[in-house]
This record gives C-alpha cells, structure tokens and sequence, in this order.
C-alpha cells in the first residue's frame, strides 16, 4: 500500500469544479504506483488554500473553475508555492486562457480527454522540472509565442549572437523542443543519452540567456533558429 511520505511519490492536488471527473481522475491516478493524490479542490480560491497547506508536488487546474480560474488560480499558486508545478486542463484544444496560463507559470498543458499513459508521463516530466504540451496544442501555443515574438521589443542577446553562439547539436534540440518534445523523447530520437540532452538544454538556456525552456523556445522563434 502507498504511503504519502514515500520520497518517490510524486503529490497531486485535483484541481476541477465536476466531482465526477476528480473522483474518475483520483481512482486513475492512485492506481500508479509512484504517484498520490493528496486533495481535492473545487475552485480557484479552494486551490490557494489547499495549496499552502498541502504542498502538493502538482496540480493538475483545470481552467474553468468558479470564485477564482486556474490562469488567477495558477498566479496565486505560484507565488505562494513556487517549488509547485502546475499542469491546465481543458476539454478544448482552441482554448481561449491557453497561452494565459502558461504565462503564469503552468509548465503543461493537456486535453481533458487524454490517454492514461500521456497523462501520468505528463505528471512525471513536469514533476523533473520539464514542459508537456499535449501534442494536439503545441502548435497554436507556439503560433501565439512566434506572434508576441515578432511584435515585442528585443531585451535579450541578439539575434545574431543567439544564432553564432549555438551550435548545430543545440539548434537540433531546439527545434524538438519547439515540438513539445520531452529531454527523454528527444533523447531517443537523437540517438544520444538523456544526461546529454540535459546538458545541451542548460547550455542552451545559458547561451541565450535565458531561465526556462519556454523562454528559449521564444527567443528561438524571434531570431529564426526555430521555423513552424
């Protein structure tokens, strides 16, 4: 039987105002055996609470909850509980909070209606620290980051620099991660180790300086190494 302050286990707050979808959710979930919900919210301002009180390790929002929606409800949480990721759910792909919520600090994103494994890897990769994007919606998110893009003033390195500093190894990288590719997923199709592939990226975010894999695939789309 699962205990809650086993090291590995990954802890989830639900995040979502149907109690039918939390509870199908929850029985999911908890049959894995590195991951563990540990509560419940049914709004944005329940998640606030819970989230100061639990510590929850991931949550997964949903973005339309009463009192407070996850893109405020993911502000909130990041500020109070910054070492807590956050992963939106919605049931459509054309949502209009997606970039939003991003923005605020989710680091994925998926459909309501996603597959068990695509879930739980999902909540394993942000949980290491990486972005999941549900594949469906990686291209319309990075058509809403190449758009501010091309409209927002330059306050990073330039574009020539970002494009004579990296090399080709790293713009390979960058472009599997434009595609919402995982440090594992990239790895097999490269035909490199995973630890390589984490090297790449901080050198990446180094070079461009930049702090997050999101930022680099925005400054990747401004100065061209990226096209989609």
């Amino acid at each position: 039987m699962k205990t809650m302050d086993e090291n590995k286990t990954i802890r989830i707050l639900l995040a979502d105002d149907h109690a039918l979808f939390r509870q199908g959710l929850k029985k999911i979930l908890d049959m894995e055996e590195d991951l563990a919900v540990c509560g419940e919210a049914q709004n944005g301002e329940e998640v606030v609470d819970k989230v100061k009180l639990l510590k929850p390790n991931i949550i997964l929002m949903d973005i339309n909850m009463p009192l407070l929606n996850g893109v405020e409800a993911t502000k909130y949480v990041k500020e109070v509980s910054p070492e807590t990721k956050v992963i939106a759910l919605t049931i459509h792909e054309d949502e209009e909070y997606l970039f939003e919520i991003v923005k605020e600090g989710a680091a994925g994103f998926l459909l309501k209606d996603v597959e068990t494994p695509t879930l739980v890897q999902a909540i394993q990769e942000v949980n290491k620290g990486n972005s999941f994007i549900h594949p469906t919606i990686t291209h319309k998110l990075l058509g809403e980051f190449n758009r501010l893009a091309q409209n927002s003033p330059r306050n990073i390195k330039s574009d020539e620099a970002v494009q004579s500093e990296l090399t080709g190894r790293e713009k390979e990288i960058l472009e599997l991660m434009a595609q919402g590719y995982t440090n594992k997923e990239i790895s097999k199709e490269l035909y490199i180790s995973e630890k390589t592939v984490k090297n790449h990226v901080s050198n990446i975010l180094r070079k461009m300086d930049v702090t997050d894999r999101t930022q680099a695939v925005i400054t990747a789309l401004k100065c061209g190494v990226v096209q989609i």
